[in-house]
């Protein structure tokens, strides 16, 4: 399977949160582990973000943020996962001394610890900025994007409540990084609507779009995103959790499909949500029936989309091709 759109933060395992919260002396909560993930009646994504706040708490100083990297890219390859972008905000790592640099640095170390021993397998970083954060410190952010691009991390984006400010308030910073050659995904479209998606576009120069629903596929919206080749990254169960769609029926991404917009299948947050990329890919197979060559098609998106080179692309079909019967059988729970 291949993940675009993963949180850390959002993706620690029981084990982890037991482990760190012992070494860190951070208490988990009478309620745990029920407190880690989204409650039931979540009524907005602002909602759905609190649940971050104790696995962050956990990832303040090297070890920790580089055993939690380590842990999850352990994880990814035991689902049977061929390639992931894992996403996380340096500056959310910075409450007890460490500096950005420092958690981007140890991320990469417990990436690199991870994947020395794995075979068919690999995975990169994606450096998020904070709309709630200031101008200096997301420019940090993008700083090191630009500095560590050929180190594994490869693209930037912007997460955090998206009705906290509109995308053109970081039309300077995105300009940095564009200016780079530095890759660009941005949180859209999820809890507002097409307005936020044409600013990613437009104006923050996105190649991908994190969620991207509530875009309207007007013929020149529809014309826009094809002409640029802007990837959706789809990440149907956290949509649902955050009240964006009201359920996997709605999710739209077969009417992206049908207009040539390309969407990928993601898995957000494999905690807070308690999914993963088969578990989504289930529940959509699960509502359309959907054939194998279709599966294939999705897990194409995800390849083509992916922030890494066509060598390393051509190789990620030739894996997929090997595979999938086997993500197939997964799928449809066999």
């Amino acid at each position: 399977m291949i993940d675009l759109h993963l949180h850390l933060d959002g993706s620690l395992a029981i084990e982890d949160f037991k482990f760190l919260a012992e070494k860190n002396g951070v208490h988990l909560g009478n309620d745990f582990p029920n407190n880690i993930y989204v409650p039931n009646g979540c009524r907005s994504l602002e909602e759905y973000l609190e649940r971050f706040d104790l696995p962050l708490s956990l990832m303040q100083d090297e070890f920790s943020i580089a055993y939690a990297t380590k842990s999850l890219v352990d994880r990814l390859y035991k689902l049977g996962y061929i390639y992931a972008e894992i996403r996380f905000a340096p500056q959310l790592h910075t409450k007890k001394g460490m500096s950005q640099e420092d958690a981007v640095i140890s991320v990469l170390s417990g990436l690199k610890s991870a994947l020395k021993d794995k075979k068919d397998f690999d995975a990169n970083i994606i450096l998020c900025c904070m709309r709630q954060a200031d101008y200096l410190t997301n420019k940090e952010t993008i700083e090191l994007g630009i500095k560590y691009k050929n180190s594994k991390v490869v693209a930037v984006d912007l997460a955090g409540p998206e009705a906290y400010l509109t995308g053109d308030n970081y039309c300077s910073l995105f300009n940095l990084a564009q200016a780079s050659g530095t890759n660009i995904t941005i949180h859209a479209g999820e809890a507002c609507g097409s307005e936020e998606v044409l600013m990613a576009v437009d104006l923050l120069h996105a190649k991908r779009v994190g969620h991207g629903v509530h875009l309207n596929l007007t013929r020149e919206n529809i014309r826009k995103m094809v002409e640029k080749r802007i990837s959706f990254e789809f990440c149907p169960t956290s949509n649902l959790q955050t009240t964006s769609l009201p359920d996997y029926e709605h999710v739209p991404f077969l009417d992206f499909d049908k207009v040539g917009i390309p969407v990928t299948i993601n898995s957000d947050n494999m905690t807070v949500s308690n999914t993963d990329v088969i578990k989504e890919y289930r529940h959509l197979f699960g509502v359309y029936k959907f054939k194998k060559y279709e599966l294939k098609h999705f897990l194409t998106n995800s390849v083509n989309a992916a922030f890494i080179s066509q060598e390393e692309k051509n190789k990620l079909l030739t894996l997929l091709d090997k595979k999938l019967d086997w993500f197939y059988n997964k799928v449809i729970d066999r």
